[in-house]
């Protein structure tokens, strides 16, 4: 019974792992004891419901013996919820999963060959070129450690030109292959790219960005939710896995509404985190409390910014232009965003949270003498393209090719306001 339950879970384990990206530590060792067990539980119910109809006193004594086993069952299943009892793990690809089979296939058909006394024409075949392979090998290595020996005992004597031939073109051929090694490794590097891709979380924002050394950054995520819905569980740690990623380096946090942090609280949860960036709050919202209960129980890294600050990753710089230490009072978790632009060689982004009219003012008139800094080659136009941000001035400041708004389809705000949709336009028409 053990051994057809490992069997089945070696099997099955790229399938789970390509579906639902986690190995259940417990899992296994659940798995043997069910397999122990679910034989008597299953003779015990059939007794049961025999002796019901015969006498009830032998029916209850079955019980009794019955009920014991289904508690086992039910202790079994409460291995789940032990301390890391599951880890997350990276999408698999399509190729690694066909090289795991054909391993498995292979390491089965060498278990065979090798152990089973009977075997099949094809498989004595098979042990007749295994057989060959290593005499081959074996007759090359003589032949290599022969001339090894040669080389050197007819090297001080100055003798047998043809061995030391031979050598310099076995080193030659070596050198070949480690040049070809180096190559490949340097092509990788010099292929590296920035990737930045803004997540389908409904109404909200997301934003994950993968750098050219591959560390992973999250900016905001939260979106639309429901009883059955989870922007975290459901979007944003599945997307993550399907990268390829199992932790995520750094977070920005703009604000703490459940549209930009409500998945990430999830995230926190469940996957491992490096440092973390938040704005002064001033307001412990529902979402910060949980926010601090995570951060103290998984004993994470968390940094406060402020305008002026700059975040360096990699060849990345985070320039945070706002919030200031005087916040503003009107709304204030949404005009106290935080505002950041990305800058990556000759590209930039700014990134504006939720921030409103009054905030964007506030922001203009303290960079007035140096326009250049709010200027980006792309904006995250600000709060979902509502009606109370994305002014002519801000826009014109920050002259920008690309607008993005991150809102869900037929929200119930109305976002993106049709009066911005239209300044947008005309910005773009008057800069075309």
């Amino acid at each position: 019974m053990i051994s057809v339950t490992l069997s089945a879970q070696i099997m099955l384990l790229p399938i789970l792992l390509y579906h639902f990206n986690t190995i259940g530590i417990y899992f296994l060792i659940a798995n043997i004891l069910v397999s122990i067990i679910i034989g008597p539980i299953m003779a015990l119910s059939i007794l049961f419901i025999i002796s019901a109809f015969i006498h009830s006193g032998i029916s209850r004594f079955i019980s009794t013996f019955l009920s014991i086993g289904i508690q086992g069952l039910i202790g079994i299943s409460n291995l789940a919820n032990l301390p890391f009892s599951k880890i997350y793990v990276a999408t698999p690809s399509l190729v690694s999963i066909i090289i795991y089979y054909i391993v498995i296939f292979v390491g089965n058909q060498l278990y065979v060959i090798y152990t089973s006394k009977y075997l099949s024409s094809t498989q004595k075949r098979g042990k007749n070129i295994i057989a060959l392979i290593k005499y081959k090998v074996y007759q090359k290595k003589r032949k290599f450690a022969k001339a090894y020996k040669e080389f050197w005992k007819q090297d001080r004597n100055k003798k047998n030109t043809d061995v030391k031939k031979n050598l310099k073109s076995l080193i030659l051929k070596t050198y070949k292959i480690i040049i070809l090694l180096i190559s490949v490794i340097v092509i990788f590097q010099f292929n590296k790219k920035l990737e930045i891709c803004f997540l389908d979380v409904g109404q909200g924002d997301s934003c994950f960005i993968t750098t050219p050394n591959h560390k992973t950054i999250l900016i905001d995520g939260g979106g639309s939710t429901s009883s059955t819905f989870d922007v975290g569980k459901d979007t944003l740690i599945p997307y993550i896995l399907d990268k390829g990623h199992t932790k995520v380096d750094y977070i920005f946090i703009s604000h703490f509404d459940q549209d930009h942090v409500g998945g990430i609280l999830t995230v926190l949860e469940e996957l491992r985190v490096g440092q973390i960036y938040i704005a002064k709050q001033g307001e412990e919202s529902e979402n910060y409390k949980k926010f601090l209960e995570i951060v103290e129980q998984k004993n994470l890294h968390v940094k406060v910014v402020k305008a002026g600050d700059i975040v360096l990753i990699d060849d990345i710089s985070f320039h945070v232009l706002w919030p200031t230490e005087e916040q503003i009072e009107e709304n204030i978790l949404n005009n106290n965003a935080m505002v950041m632009k990305m800058q990556y060689k000759n590209f930039s982004m700014l990134f504006t949270g939720d921030i409103e009219e009054i905030a964007e003012k506030k922001i203009l008139n303290l960079y007035k003498n140096n326009s250049n800094v709010l200027q980006a080659t792309i904006l995250k136009v600000a709060h979902h393209g509502s009606k109370t941000s994305s002014t002519e001035e801000f826009l014109k400041a920050v002259k920008s090719k690309v607008a993005l708004i991150g809102v869900g389809e037929n929200n119930m705000f109305g976002h993106p306001n049709a009066e911005v949709l239209k300044r947008l336009e005309a910005f773009r028409h008057a800069n075309s």
